[in-house]
């Protein structure tokens, strides 16, 4: 855990620093320098080429994660062929989409092109969007395998994001007149982390190009075809189940990509939740799949003991910041986002299920039983689309927050209730609970509270007694050991430095 921990932390700065960098853009930039329609395509063009991405990885993510540890273990790496074969395919399945896309764009025009006109004249770009985060994806699994996870985290997290906001303030500042080139531009920018990863990748000299079968892919092939043939679609339906919400605002809502922009900055307010969850999945998956290899199911239940304790407690913490800080969110972007307030706590709500659960996606999906979790993924993309079509027909862009929010709470309950029933396993004890009352107990208080009659000094002040109380609790009674831990590191590197 002390590995897990550690990437985690590095890996959480920098894609802290890169949601501030990214919250910049999309709350200040953004809403201000450009039209809803125009800052909603940015955001429909990157939902659309998250889903083609997912068809066109064919399922290799998975398959590499679950199987290098055999490849690994059974040859050198001049002779394994794993990562040959994932790009292979990758290369295959991107050229197959270019040449398909032109039969696949009418089809999608005559869906968007009333409500979302500004997306007909650019739904090209999700061609290089979706080839560059193909190649972003296979980079970061090999990067993750060598342990190279804080450098993948800040390429993807913190480094894209800065040249996003090197490409809108040349906008502001006139250097981009026209708008077609910047969304050019914005279509093109994830190559640059590609050519980076690539680079070090290569330099590290940890894979080799072998075009010849070895003993491990012949004894192995059969299941991993299966394997990830059954994440190929898997994989589809999670995102679908992840970007159908804005799809769906953007066709069906009546405010189109404006209401879609709504959505996406309310989302993007309380992704800040998932950046501990983005951090620990690239330091603990390699260690799942060894665990599985081992059959070490000791490691699995300490691996999901903690990683939902842990992913709790900060998200708890971070949710409580976010609710007391959601008058200052509005004040900032206007009245025209007023409505964003019972938004994010639905969103929120959605999240914190989400984290407290644990990694019971990478348990499953690595385990001997992952066809679980491709039929709960099935399941979860046919419940969502289904309340987020009807409801946000109904309610609106509300009505997508509520269908999200069940779909959530019905896919985590039947994957733990699986993995309780057939491997004994649960990440839930007391410590879960007292975290939950805790927070809720404190965000609740301090919420009805004004300390100021200046708004900011108020939220400042509000956040700051969040912060310290919920901590002191935190490691004063122990609720995290691991936490406690960091903590009393931390203060005795300070103390050493001192004296």
């Amino acid at each position: 855990m002390a590995t897990i921990r550690k990437q985690s932390i590095y890996s959480s700065i920098y894609i802290y620093a890169g949601f501030a960098i990214g919250a910049f853009n999309v709350l200040f930039l953004f809403p201000k320098f450009f039209t809803p329609e125009e800052f909603g395509l940015t955001r429909i063009l990157m939902d659309i080429a998250l889903i083609l991405s997912m068809i066109c990885t064919a399922g290799t993510i998975p398959v590499a994660l679950k199987f290098f540890p055999f490849y690994k273990h059974y040859l050198p790496k001049e002779k394994n062929e794993l990562p040959t074969l994932v790009f292979t395919l990758g290369a295959i399945m991107c050229t197959l989409l270019y040449f398909s896309f032109p039969y696949i764009e009418p089809i999608a025009l005559k869906k968007f092109s009333s409500r979302s006109p500004i997306l007909a004249n650019h739904l090209r770009l999700v061609i290089p969007l979706t080839i560059s985060l193909v190649a972003l994806s296979m980079l970061e699994v090999f990067a993750w395998i060598i342990g190279k996870t804080i450098l993948a985290n800040f390429l993807k997290e913190f480094m894209f994001r800065i040249v996003v906001l090197l490409v809108i303030l040349a906008w502001v500042l006139g250097m981009i007149k026209d708008y077609t080139i910047f969304i050019e531009l914005y279509a093109y920018l994830y190559f640059i982390p590609v050519l980076i990863l690539a680079w070090v990748l290569i330099r590290s000299q940890s894979f080799s190009l072998v075009f010849k079968q070895s003993k491990v892919t012949h004894k192995f092939s059969g299941m991993m075809a299966r394997f990830g043939g059954a994440y190929f679609l898997g994989n589809i339906l999670n995102v679908v189940a992840k970007t159908n919400d804005t799809i769906i605002i953007a066709s069906q809502s009546s405010g189109g990509l404006a209401d879609a922009a709504i959505f996406t900055i309310a989302t993007y307010l309380i992704t800040v939740m998932d950046v501990p969850q983005r951090s620990m999945v690239s330091a603990a998956t390699p260690q799942i799949a060894q665990a599985w290899k081992d059959k070490d199911i000791a490691k699995l239940d300490r691996l999901y003991k903690k990683t939902a304790l842990n992913l709790l407690v900060i998200a708890s913490g971070i949710l409580g910041i976010v609710i007391l800080n959601i008058p200052g969110f509005i004040h900032v972007l206007g009245p025209n986002y007023a409505g964003m307030s019972m938004l994010m706590l639905i969103l929120g709500f959605s999240k914190l299920v989400d984290l407290g659960t644990g990694m019971n996606t990478q348990i499953l999906q690595l385990s001997k039983h992952w066809m679980i979790d491709l039929l709960t993924n099935m399941f979860f993309v046919v419940v969502s689309i289904f309340l987020n079509y009807y409801l946000t027909k109904s309610y609106g862009i509300l009505g997508t927050a509520i269908g999200s929010f069940v779909a959530v709470v019905l896919f985590n309950f039947i994957r733990f209730f699986y993995i309780k029933r057939i491997y004994a396993l649960q990440p839930f004890s007391w410590r879960n609970g007292l975290t939950l009352l805790v927070a809720a107990v404190l965000t609740f208080a301090l919420y009805s509270i004004e300390f100021h009659d200046l708004i900011w000094i108020n939220l400042a002040l509000k956040s700051l007694l969040f912060i310290l109380l919920f901590a002191f609790i935190i490691i004063r009674f122990n609720i995290s050991p691991d936490i406690t831990e960091l903590y009393t590191m931390a203060r005795s590197r300070v103390m050493q430095r001192r004296s």
